[in-house]
């Protein structure tokens, strides 16, 4: 688990910096500081929300207190131009279930991106994502914390999208409300893990440091090289099954994903292709031990995949169903990815995906190694 911290940490805080990258650039980025105040609702999913926990109660509410450094420029860059002057950085944010005996008080630490959807003179819009890893979980302990079924082990993943109403009270100063979905898991990495979903409402109060970039100075993008993609991916992840989620057996999934893109515009392209995953635990005894490896181990799913391009970093969607699974049948259960990936080399690329299914129960993340053979357009 503490490699993984140091890896997921380490790939974190690389594909956030280098979107940060065009500050080598000898141009001003306009640089921000925000703190936000979250005070929300944990959405009803598990009877340890509901009140089979330790203390009797239901488990309502959320806050969280948060910083984030923001940088946004006119569009010195491509993709800058295209989500038509974007902000992003880093943010840090403290939670608060108020069941800190059971839960903790979790911190969190992410990369920031917000796209405008309606931009005016003194007010704007924005769509806001967040990725990032959180710790300092009170996680289940079949000894002092065995009801907590939601957070299995130290580290889940933090992810949120949410809208962000921002207006500018003075030259420096930004005042912002906002409604964002947060989930918080670990992508089955360590059961129980049935993780926490939560909506939160917050205030945001936005200070520049130098004064705000000029809209009417972005440049329209044009039609940018656009190409036609093979994408190979290598998955690998650990898991631990629902029947046997608390006990310690783990079990590797190892997989080849073949997708076909074509690119429909600046900053989308769509994939369908297939997933061939060889799950170790598919044949596990009834004790959870491993049972026999063959055949029946093997699963193919079906996928369609939407991509956010920006730059060399890509957000990673997608809605398959498995056309040959010896647990679900054959075309009887979809399942989702969701994720990042960053092309580090020419094209060679990482990332980090959750894979899912029914939208909330995390199967196991999907560390992954991608190659892609590319035909401009």
């Amino acid at each position: 688990m503490k490699l993984l911290i140091i890896i997921l940490s380490n790939f974190l805080v690389f594909i956030c910096s280098a979107q940060i990258e065009p500050a080598k650039i000898k141009k001003i980025q306009f640089f921000s500081v925000s703190a936000n105040y979250a005070y929300g609702n944990v959405i009803p999913t598990t009877d340890f929300v509901k009140g089979d926990n330790l203390s009797g109660k239901p488990i309502t509410n959320f806050q969280s207190f948060t910083l984030k450094a923001l940088w946004q420029n006119p569009g010195y860059t491509d993709w800058q131009k295209v989500y038509r002057m974007p902000y992003y950085g880093l943010g840090s944010s403290l939670g608060n279930f108020f069941n800190q005996d059971e839960i903790g008080l979790p911190v969190s630490h992410y990369g920031v991106l917000g796209i405008p959807i309606l931009r005016l003179k003194k007010f704007q819009l924005y769509s806001e994502f967040q990725f990032g890893i959180t710790w300092n979980w009170k996680h289940y302990d079949s000894i002092y914390n065995p009801k907590n079924l939601v957070i299995g082990g130290g580290l889940t993943v933090h992810s949120s999208a949410g809208i962000y109403a921002i207006c500018h009270i003075t030259k420096k100063f930004d005042l912002g409300a906002g409604l964002s979905f947060v989930h918080f898991s670990n992508g089955g990495f360590e059961r129980p893990n049935r993780g926490f979903n939560i909506y939160t409402p917050s205030l945001e109060l936005k200070y520049h440091f130098f004064k705000r970039p000029d809209a009417s100075l972005i440049k329209k993008p044009g039609r940018l090289k656009r190409s036609d993609d093979l994408y190979l991916m290598l998955g690998y992840g650990d898991h631990q099954l629902n029947e046997h989620e608390l006990d310690t057996n783990y079990y590797a999934v190892a997989g080849l994903s073949l997708i076909f893109f074509k690119q429909l515009s600046n900053a989308f392209r769509l994939g369908i292709g297939a997933d061939f995953n060889y799950w170790m635990g598919l044949t596990a005894l009834p004790d959870g031990t491993i049972g026999p490896r063959d055949f029946k181990n093997l699963t193919l799913g079906f996928i369609i995949q939407p991509e956010l391009i920006i730059d060399r970093l890509t957000l990673v969607g997608g809605m398959g169903i498995y056309a040959s699974h010896l647990k679900y049948g054959n075309f009887k259960q979809t399942y989702q990815r969701l994720g990042v990936r960053y092309d580090f080399y020419k094209n060679l690329s990482i990332g980090i995906n959750i894979r899912a299914i029914n939208f909330m129960l995390a199967e196991f993340l999907e560390f992954n190694l991608g190659y892609r053979f590319r035909w401009m357009k």
